[in-house]
């Protein structure tokens, strides 16, 4: 039974996309690895922490437009130009003017500028990212709102490694580069015409927008809070850590991206039969090489015990197994925040993610002197219950359940239906 099932993951639609998925987690990685040799940890640590503000930042300027944008454009609806020059540029350029005004007066002494001019590039490629999912392109959207942004500081850092704005700033010359190239695709294909044409557009709701800001906050928090409590080498070090373990949650993205348009469309047309079967299929693709690929991560940590090939020490195996833990759980729900937020229960996930938010920050408060390993453990265990309170949420309205108990389900059934 598992070995048709890994058949037909990797013959179906879904084996180009874990092949691209695999290309671009590569490529963070090696970026992240490069970033360190040259930057060294401590220049690592600082720059780190201003990029996870810049990520940050980029949600709070969206206002939940690129998820708006994935969700309307594919479920058949339409949104104007005018519309889509608003909510894309002239919306983020306002808040974050505000913010250029506001934040140097609050916190002196962070580059406030190159901050929220990275935040306002990643905000562009996730929009365009958006639109070219929903015209066709699995891959190349995925690539440029996935790798472009972190490919874009490696390159910047190999100019100006001395200073961390000046880095953030020429990143964003490259990022806005790339995103030119790929407003001139969309605006090629004749599908998009179709999309742009017609329909008031569809405003972005409070929901999208807290759930994409509480997102990529609690994607963050554990770095650029950590940054206020460890060192700038831990930092760099927990860092660099967290990018090597995000490889097993590598096929959460993919399930994420090939089920969203299926998702979208099942819930317009209020297909429920429909919709489980795209959460399952997003659970497959998630599950089984997640594990496959926590196996193994778990092997190289074993042998990296051997005298002379340790590299971070006892306190990094720990804190590795720690992350590798938590991404292990979020294998269970894969399909939990795809069908929430395309399925107009953002709402929830917004509510899920704060819970996560405010259990890391209570954990943090409570802690008299903070460690890297402690700081894991904690938003391991605040990702892990926001991730079960929202597939408990989802459940409960849409009868679906988006976590890998559907797959041991289904695999229960073939089995009665057998005997």
């Amino acid at each position: 039974m598992t070995a048709s099932v890994i058949k037909k993951l990797f013959t179906g639609s879904a084996a180009p996309a874990m092949v691209v998925r695999i290309g671009i987690v590569g490529v963070n990685f090696v970026v992240m690895i490069g970033l360190a040799a040259w930057l060294g940890l401590d220049m690592l640590g600082r720059l780190v922490v201003i990029w996870g503000l810049a990520m940050i930042g980029s949600s709070i300027v969206s206002c939940g437009t690129p998820l708006m944008l994935l969700r309307a454009l594919s479920d058949g609806g339409r949104i104007t130009p005018g519309a889509m020059l608003l909510y894309v540029i002239i919306g983020p350029v306002a808040v974050g003017a505000v913010g250029i005004a506001m934040l140097p007066l609050l916190l002196p002494a962070l580059p406030w500028l190159a901050i929220i001019a990275a935040a306002l590039a990643i905000h562009l490629a996730s929009c365009l990212a958006s639109i070219m999912r929903a015209l066709g392109s699995l891959h190349w959207s995925m690539i440029l709102r996935d790798a472009a942004p972190q490919l874009a500081l490696g390159c910047a850092a190999i100019f100006v490694a001395s200073d961390s704005a000046r880095i953030l700033m020429l990143a964003v010359l490259l990022l806005v580069i790339a995103c030119q190239g790929a407003a001139i695709w969309c605006w090629r294909q004749p599908s998009a015409r179709a999309l742009f044409r017609k329909g008031a557009g569809e405003p972005a709701p409070l929901s999208l927008w807290g759930t994409s800001v509480l997102g990529t906050v609690l994607a963050q928090i554990d770095i650029v809070i950590g940054g206020a409590f460890l060192s700038d080498g831990q930092v760099g070090l927990y860092g660099l850590l967290r990018r090597l373990t995000n490889l097993v949650v590598m096929p959460v993205s993919v399930a994420t991206w090939v089920s969203s348009v299926p998702v979208a469309r099942a819930h317009g047309a209020a297909d429920i039969a429909l919709l489980r079967a795209a959460s399952r299929r997003a659970s497959k693709v998630a599950l089984i090489p997640g594990i496959g690929l926590l196996a193994l991560s778990l092997l190289a940590l074993a042998i990296m015990q051997t005298p002379g090939l340790r590299i971070w020490g006892e306190a990094g195996d720990i804190l590795c197994l720690i992350l590798l833990g938590g991404a292990g759980a979020q294998l269970l729900f894969a399909a939990t925040f795809t069908v929430a937020t395309l399925c107009k229960l953002a709402h929830f996930a917004a509510a899920a993610r704060l819970c996560s938010v405010v259990a890391y920050l209570a954990g943090v408060a409570v802690i008299p002197a903070m460690t890297p390993a402690l700081n894991a453990s904690i938003y391991v265990g605040a990702l892990t219950l926001g991730n079960f309170l929202l597939w408990a949420a989802v459940q409960r309205r849409l009868g679906v359940d988006t976590s890998a108990r559907a797959l041991l389900r289904d695999r229960q059934e073939v089995r009665w239906n057998l005997s």
